[in-house]
């Protein structure tokens, strides 16, 4: 039972070291030269291999080979996979082509982050919207209080000017009165004197 226990232990250990290798060498990028090394393959031999995979067993590209053909690289996934195919390790290579098949961790985690930003912009977008339109309407409050102020005082000092105008006006029909009746007074006081003069004379001459 022990023993049982024991190599289950061991079993899962190696899983998670295994799991922990292969987390790693999605990571790992390198030139055909090195990739040829690692897997102790000609270049012709390498490139089958390469050729199998992704043919036959359906492995994606995105994760063992970038690049252009001048300037190829393979991930360390690539090395593994090569390397159990020419070995003939059916178990193995299929552990990896099922790893291989699932998107990275460091990806999903960058997809959430990505769309946790988006959310977090998309929020900040939408309070500087609702922000913008209350400073808006604010703006707008405060421009029609000031164009009816405006109104107000125009109004005033239009009524003002209509007042001082009428006072003007008054004051000259008041003065052209006074003028009037100046002019009428010395006229009267004019006749007297010269009604008083001819009176005299006449009684002179009677005399």
């Amino acid at each position: 039972m022990q023993e049982a226990l024991e190599v289950e232990i061991v079993g899962e250990s190696t899983r998670v070291e295994t799991e922990s290798i292969r987390d790693s060498i999605r990571d790992e990028w390198m030139g055909a030269a090195v990739a040829y090394k690692l897997t102790d393959l000609t270049k012709s031999s390498f490139q089958r291999a390469i050729s199998h995979l992704l043919g036959v067993r359906g492995c994606r590209v995105d994760s063992i080979r970038r690049g252009n053909a001048k300037n190829t690289r393979y991930s360390g996934l690539a090395i593994e996979l090569v390397k159990a195919h020419d070995s003939g390790n059916e178990t193995l290579l299929q552990q990896l082509l099922e790893f291989a098949a699932k998107p990275a961790i460091s990806n999903q985690s960058s997809s959430l982050a990505v769309v946790d930003h988006v959310a977090t912009l998309e929020g900040k977008i939408a309070n500087l919207r609702q922000a913008g339109i209350a400073n808006s309407q604010l703006n707008a409050n405060r421009i029609q209080e000031k164009l009816a102020e405006i109104a107000r005082r125009n109004q005033a000092a239009q009524q003002r000017n209509e007042e001082l105008s009428e006072a003007e006006r008054v004051a000259a029909e008041n003065w052209g009165i006074e003028q009037g009746l100046t002019i009428f007074a010395i006229g009267e006081a004019a006749k007297e004197s010269t009604l008083a003069h001819l009176r005299a004379a006449k009684i002179s001459g009677n005399q």
